[in-house]
This record gives structure tokens, sequence and C-alpha cells, in this order.
């Protein structure tokens, strides 16, 4: 085992599947204590039984007082925080047509409001730690697709925060980077996280995949390294980027 986390305690939301899961066993293999958070308490117990340094705390990032009992749950196992993964999201497709109120409240709440007020209230222990916040986008926030212009928004908005915050963190020695995810084979891309039929799902995945030189999906093992490196000391002089994990799409 690599000890290159050893001492540190890392925050991810939405660490129960996919992505999220993914980074939270990476850095616990590195030596890390992990905290994940998510909905439904039955996946994120299967995240964290797969190491002994994953715990992790049910928890909705969408309502404020969750998001706070998270942050509280980090000062009182560990009383520290040195990493902050902002993963959680969803990715519900929607014509314009179909775009309500509901959907776009939902998306938002969920990808932007839930972690503005995430990092804002883990501020206080990532300025005693000069952590590092590493936001998870997506490459549709640069190069948005058809019926995904609210999701393809709220990515764009992550971006938008990246890059702020990273200025205007830089002086208290807290680093803020984004990982842009193109096409990755998690539980989101499944028809009923995204409101398709499998039938819908086939021809959007055939689709998307005409636009990778890779032709093929990602897997959420290659995203967590790449997480992983922009909260390590070896990304130290690495602040306000966006690193496209995609197989050659363009972000």
């Amino acid at each position: 085992m690599s000890a290159s986390f050893a001492n540190t305690v890392v925050l991810v939301t939405g660490g129960s599947t996919g992505i999220g899961a993914a980074a939270a066993l990476h850095f616990a293999n590195e030596g890390a204590r992990v905290l994940v958070t998510g909905r439904n308490e039955a996946s994120l117990k299967a995240s964290a039984a797969r190491h002994a340094n994953v715990g992790y705390v049910v928890a909705d990032i969408a309502k404020p007082a969750d998001a706070a009992r998270s942050i509280e749950e980090v000062r009182a196992r560990y009383g520290r925080l040195d990493v902050l993964v902002n993963n959680a999201g969803i990715a519900e497709i929607a014509p314009l047509s179909d775009a309500t109120v509901e959907h776009a409240r939902r998306t938002f709440e969920i990808n932007v409001l839930g972690m503005i007020e995430t990092t804002r209230l883990a501020l206080p222990l990532l300025r005693q730690s000069k952590g590092a916040i590493v936001n998870v986008a997506s490459i549709v926030a640069d190069q948005p697709f058809p019926n995904m212009s609210v999701y393809s928004a709220s990515k764009a908005a992550v971006l938008a925060l990246t890059r702020s915050w990273a200025q205007e963190l830089a002086a208290d020695g807290v680093r803020v980077n984004a990982v842009s995810p193109g096409p990755i084979a998690t539980p989101i891309y499944t028809p009923d996280k995204m409101g398709l039929s499998a039938e819908q799902m086939d021809a959007m995945g055939a689709s998307i995949l005409t636009l990778v030189p890779a032709r093929r999906f990602g897997t959420p093992e290659e995203v967590a390294p790449v997480i992983a490196f922009l909260a390590s000391s070896g990304a130290s002089y690495v602040t306000g980027a966006e690193y496209t994990v995609g197989g050659g799409i363009e972000a």
C-alpha cells in the first residue's frame, strides 16, 4: 500500500457508487481516512465495506441541514479535513420542452447549490489544513449535448465556481480544481436514473461513442486516480484547472 495520503482525511459526496465510490477506495488504499455521503444507506454500506478506512453518513446534499451534518460528522470523527471531493450529482435527460421548473430546480439543488453549501461549511477545516477541493464537472459543461441543457448548465456552473474559488482561496493555501469526466460506465447511465427507455439509452450510448476517439466508455477506476492526483502534493502548484478524463473527447 502506498501512503501518499497517510494521516489525511477525505470527504467524498455521492460516494456510494460510481466515481465517488472508486475515488473513496483509491484514497483509502493510499492511506487516507475517508467519509462518503449519499442518500442510499445500502449502497453506502457496500461502498464503505470495501475498505476499513471508509466510513459513511446518510445525507442528501440538496438539504442544507444534511450538508451541515456531514461536515459536523467529519469534525467529530476526525477533527480535520484535508480533501473535499464534490462528486454528488444527477444527470437527468430532458429536452427543453420537458425542462420544467421542477427538473431545473432538482438538478441545480443537487449539482450546484448543495456543492456550494457543503464547500462553504467545510471551508474553516480546509483553511486549517491548507487542503484541496476537487469538483467533479463533466465534458458537457464545455460541449453540451442535445436534451441535456439543464444538466450541462449545472456542470458549467461547477466549472465557474471552481475557477472563482481557486482565485479566492489561493491566499489561504486551499487549491481548487475540477475533473471533467467524459462517458463513464456508472449507475448514473441507467434508464431509471436518466428517465429514458432501454432503447433510448442504447441509442444515446451509440451516439456518444461516435464522439469518443477511444471508442469506449471509461470506468470509475480511470477517473479516481486523476481526482487523487489533483488532491495530492504532486499537484501543489495546480489550482483553477480542469482535467478532462474522456478518452480523447474534447472539452
